[in-house]
């Protein structure tokens, strides 16, 4: 009976250890990191996920290296989607719906070079233009978000593309605004 007693103590003692462990450490630091970047957000929960599915991590206890990520990410998924636009438009055969994948091209080369000047002004330090550069990076793409949104097919899934590239936008906007006073706490 002693060891039976023993044997459970010790098996409830796992189960609570394997209940508890891990959520005091499934946030790591690089985790609490994107859980108080995307608090701030409008959605924190797709942000979130968002940004691990990006396979985002970070070791800095700033937002210093967060922020220049974001920004590069932000610029990878606009170019992504400008290629794709670029490509449909050399296929389009329609020349209203070619015109209208390439003015789309256009808007997110125009996006692209706004997130440019905000990658600048980071490394330059000037911290409160970035999130202007970001809101008319947004400006710019919006009415093809809203033509995505309508298409009928969307085989390079530019509709889904274009959420993730205006939520890094907010979460970009988000790291600007608190870089680089903000330090992580453990």
């Amino acid at each position: 009976m002693a060891s039976f007693g023993t044997l459970s103590m010790f098996l409830s003692f796992l189960l609570v250890l394997v209940c508890i462990a891990p959520t005091s450490l499934g946030r790591s630091h690089g985790e609490a990191e994107l859980w108080y970047l995307c608090s701030k957000t409008e959605h924190p929960w797709q942000c979130l996920k968002l940004l691990k599915s990006a396979d985002i991590r970070y070791s800095s206890r700033n937002l210093n290296d967060i922020t220049k990520v974001l920004i590069d990410i932000t610029y990878n998924k606009g170019k992504e989607i400008h290629d794709a636009l670029n490509s449909l438009a050399n296929e389009a055969r329609d020349s209203t719906i070619r015109r209208r994948f390439l003015s789309c091209s256009k808007n997110y080369n125009d996006a692209l070079r706004d997130l440019g000047i905000a990658k600048r002004n980071l490394l330059n330090g000037n911290y409160k233009i970035i999130p202007v550069e970001v809101d008319d990076a947004l400006q710019e793409v919006r009415g093809c978000y809203d033509y995505f949104t309508r298409a009928s097919r969307d085989r390079y899934r530019l509709k889904e593309k274009s959420e993730d590239f205006n939520l890094f936008c907010s979460i970009l906007k988000v790291a600007a605004k608190y870089y680089p006073t903000y330090e992580f706490k453990n």
